[in-house]
Parts: structure tokens; C-alpha cells; sequence
């Protein structure tokens, strides 16, 4: 790039040895005090013709017009740990069904279940569990019938589960059935965001 030419930056604004023409008429400009009646355009051939002269005035406007933009980069989130979230002791009659919500107030991925019961049958056969919701996205396949808390509990192998992600204002939601009257709980264990 000679020094003769205009320079269009990455913000579409036309620089002028690190000045900037601040959008609308290019014809309006900062330097319109300065330079009096001359156009940006005939300005800039001056300062060009005095730039051409001098490498050192060059190398210190492009340093001047580099340090002026500012140095942005995307930082990830990475500040994840452990997290649980309860869900109950919650009690129910025979045959009724409730659901249980919590708000975790963090980004949240549930990674984990474990669920217990305790009732008139043996552990995990007193309920079912129905549904389960992060925010609208159920997180089960839909009308596949409810499963005994027992396939949750916390000597079953492979419970593992990959939920979506909660965001901050959502809630995550469970539906639990009766079979018998018994208290429900169940704890999810994942990721969390804060």
C-alpha cells in the first residue's frame, strides 16, 4: 500500500493517517477545523506526499492507528464443577401424579440420576417417573410410558443420563407417579456454569 491511497478499515470508515471520517457525508469530517477548506481527499495527498518522505512518520502512524483499535477475543466459558440438584422428599397418595420443579439459576447439564422411594413395596416400585423437562425440551422420548424409580437407584449400573443444557432462566422438571403412597426423592448430579 503506497502512502497515496485511501485505507478503508475493517469498520467500512475511510482512516486519514489514524483519523477517522466519522460515517454520513464523507465530505464532513473532525478535521474540517484544520485543514479549512480542503476536501479529506485533498488532505490525505498532503499528508501522503509527507508520509512518502519520511518512512519513520509512516511506521509511527500505522503503530498509532493499530494500538487505537481495541484487541477482542472470545474467552469460553471454562469455570465448570461439580453440581447437584434435589429434586423432593416429596409425598403422594396412591395414584396421583406431581410435578416437581427446580430453578438451578446457572448454566446446568444433567449427567447423572439417582432416585429412591420408600412405600409399601420394595425400594424404586412405589412410583414412576413420567417426564422429565429442561426448560420445553422433554428429555425423554415421548409416550414411552413411565419407569420405576428403581431403574434410577443408586445401585443401578449405567443410569447415566446427557440432558440438555439449562440456561440460567430455566427450570428443569420432573413428573412423578404414585403407584402406592410413598415419599419420592431424587438428586441429578452434572456440570454447572456459575
Amino acid at each position: 500500500m503506497g502512502y497515496g491511497e485511501m485505507v478503508i478499515g475493517d469498520d467500512g470508515f475511510v482512516e486519514i493517517v489514524g483519523e477517522q471520517i466519522r460515517g454520513g457525508n464523507p465530505n464532513l469530517s473532525s478535521l474540517s477545523p484544520v485543514l479549512g477548506g480542503l476536501s479529506p481527499e485533498q488532505a490525505y495527498e498532503i499528508l501522503g506526499e509527507v508520509a512518502g518522505r519520511s518512512p519513520a512518520f509512516g511506521q509511527y502512524a500505522a503503530r498509532r492507528a493499530a494500538a487505537s483499535r481495541p484487541m477482542v477475543h472470545k474467552v469460553p466459558l471454562q469455570k465448570a464443577r461439580d453440581w447437584h440438584i434435589d429434586f423432593g422428599p416429596v409425598s403422594g397418595a396412591a395414584g396421583t401424579t406431581t410435578t416437581i420443579t427446580q430453578s438451578p439459576q446457572c448454566l446446568f447439564r444433567g449427567e447423572k440420576m439417582m432416585a429412591s422411594d420408600s412405600g409399601v413395596n420394595s425400594a424404586g416400585n412405589n412410583t414412576r417417573i413420567q417426564q422429565i423437562f429442561v426448560g420445553q425440551k422433554l428429555q425423554r422420548p415421548a409416550n414411552s410410558g413411565a419407569t420405576l424409580t428403581a431403574f434410577f437407584g443408586v445401585g443401578a449400573l449405567g443410569n447415566g443420563i446427557r440432558w440438555d443444557t439449562c440456561d440460567k432462566a430455566l427450570t428443569i422438571s420432573l413428573t412423578v407417579s404414585f403407584i402406592t403412597a410413598s415419599t419420592f426423592e431424587c438428586t441429578v448430579f452434572g456440570k454447572a456454569v456459575l
